[in-house]
């Protein structure tokens, strides 16, 4: 039983490294679509501040149109007041005026609030641009690294497959089902005895447990966790060790 139990803490080590490998190769292509997804959210993020930036330049310019259109009308109205003396159109023109200058005001406000929002765009735009940039740096290096993960993958899954293999024909077939049960179950079939606990459970295994798994003479199952207990030969003591 010595050697089997030998032989599945090889197997173990072997299935260890495959899921590792395979973990990788599920996780790297989800971190790139990831980094994808960012970037066209920015991307359009980017896009919906450039028109709206162009938009805000258009009004903008219409607006300094319009400003500059009513002050010269009010200045003009203003020159004809000096000249009036009827108390009526002179009323009527200072009305006039007046209205002018509240439309002045309201175009000014306008032209403030629009200078306000296209310089907080230029400013998002500007660390939007940065980030975008420094996304798509990160996404090529992801890249690369999925290519070259991916070529190491497959040829260390190749040949860890191959050694799985070849350990298994020599694994006991109930013991081979049993460690395949487990490991599915716990992830590790397998769990080192170390003073007197289940590294995998961490549960205190009954005396007569462990003196079976020192021994070595059978499969001993932890009562807790079910993983096959096993103990490294430096840790077994010279009066339970079987000869050789």
């Amino acid at each position: 039983m010595r050697e089997q139990i030998l032989l599945l803490e090889q197997l173990q080590v072997i299935d260890d490294q495959i899921d590792r490998w395979e973990r990788d190769l599920a996780r790297l292509p989800l971190e790139t679509q990831d980094l994808a997804r960012s970037l066209v959210s920015i991307r359009r993020e980017v896009t919906q501040a450039r028109e709206r930036q162009a938009e805000l330049e258009t009004t903008q310019k219409k607006n300094e149109k319009d400003l500059a259109a009513e002050q010269e009308k009010i200045k003009r109205s203003e020159r004809r007041l000096l000249n009036i003396k009827n108390e009526k159109e002179y009323n009527a023109l200072s009305k006039e005026i007046k209205l002018g200058k509240k439309v002045v005001a309201e175009i000014e406000e306008a032209v403030l609030a629009a200078m306000s929002e296209i310089e907080t765009l230029k400013t998002s735009l500007e660390r939007k641009d940065k980030e975008y940039e420094e996304l798509e740096k990160e996404l090529l290096s992801k890249k690369s690294e999925v290519e070259s993960t991916v070529s190491q993958a497959e040829v260390a899954l190749v040949t860890l497959n191959e050694e799985k293999e070849r350990l298994t024909e020599s694994v006991e077939k109930e013991l081979l089902k049993t460690y395949e049960i487990v490991r599915r179950a716990r992830g590790n079939a397998l769990a080192e005895l170390t003073n007197g606990s289940c590294t995998g459970c961490h549960m205190t295994i009954p005396a007569q447990l462990v003196i079976s798994v020192l021994k070595q003479e059978e499969m001993v199952i932890c009562p807790s966790c079910r993983r096959v207990l096993f103990v490294k030969p430096e840790n077994i003591p010279e009066f339970n060790k079987l000869d050789t």
